[in-house]
């Protein structure tokens, strides 16, 4: 999260963590990877260092573990104040790449009130996010309007738009698939449960997980989000790492259990490209 009183760690040292071997670059994670096995890791990473935290979805209109009833300016509300919380970090997927949104900066539509002493209404101001980029083909940080993620985050298959490519407009994928879309923005929380009581959680939307198998290098099947049933995704809210659950009262009012459906095959806008 970039704060606390733990050192912060390199992409190599998470990697070994989550049971991953060198060469790291000859690994290709688009395959494999999803928005759940980025929870997953999350996880896995918090109980390695004993901390607590959760991660959820914060904002999906489309496809499976879509945020029912979340609308566009409300997902503002909360990113522009997570923003400003240092226990809060957010990733967003979108077109075949994932990367952290850092910042924000509302922007006066009208230049009259660029001076404006008192606070601007929603209305009066347009907002953009400042999103940290991972690929050293583009520049280290996309400064996007929330209204062109909002429209990236609405396009269902096989309509698509790729947010770091605006120029290109609206494009088609090659695929029979009709609806839905993997983009989203995903919150990760670190808990101070002596701060945040249990009766702070909405306890309907809480996943609770069991461990699961190390992964290492050369991995074949996928464990993206599209190899999960959809049984499985009606249930998904937040994750919680596993030193979370040992909580003693955790335990009693949590008894959700999952199970993975490695036949259900679906699709992924992931081809292992930058």
């Amino acid at each position: 999260m970039g704060a606390g009183n733990l050192p912060p760690i390199t992409q190599e040292e998470a990697l070994h963590i989550l049971g991953f071997q060198p060469p790291f670059e000859d690994i290709r994670f688009g395959p494999f990877t999803g928005n759940t096995t980025l929870m997953r890791w999350f996880r896995q990473i918090n109980d390695h260092f004993h901390v607590k935290g959760c991660s959820y979805v914060l904002y999906k209109p489309h496809g499976k573990n879509k945020t029912a009833g979340e609308t566009a300016s409300g997902a503002l509300s909360k990113l522009t104040r997570g923003l400003k919380d240092e226990s809060l970090a957010y990733i967003y997927h979108c077109q075949n790449h994932y990367f952290c949104p850092i910042g924000f900066e509302a922007t006066p539509v009208k230049a009259n009130k660029a001076f404006s002493r008192g606070p601007l209404s929603p209305q009066e101001v347009e907002y953009w996010i400042l999103i940290g980029e991972s690929s050293r083909k583009h520049p280290a940080i996309h400064c996007k309007k929330w209204a062109d993620i909002v429209t990236d985050l609405n396009t269902q298959n096989p309509e698509y738009l790729d947010i770091r490519h605006l120029e290109r407009g609206l494009q088609y994928r090659k695929t029979k698939k009709v609806g839905g879309n993997l983009h989203c923005i995903i919150a990760f929380q670190r808990l101070n449960w002596q701060r945040f009581g249990l009766w702070n959680f909405p306890f309907g939307t809480i996943r609770q997980e069991s461990q699961p198998p190390t992964h290492a290098q050369g991995i074949a099947k996928s464990e993206s989000e599209d190899n999960i049933s959809k049984k499985q995704h009606g249930r998904l809210g937040r994750s919680f790492s596993a030193s979370f659950h040992q909580d003693s009262a955790w335990k009693k009012m949590s008894s959700i259990h999952e199970r993975r459906n490695s036949g259900y095959q679906g699709y992924s806008d992931y081809d292992g490209n930058d």
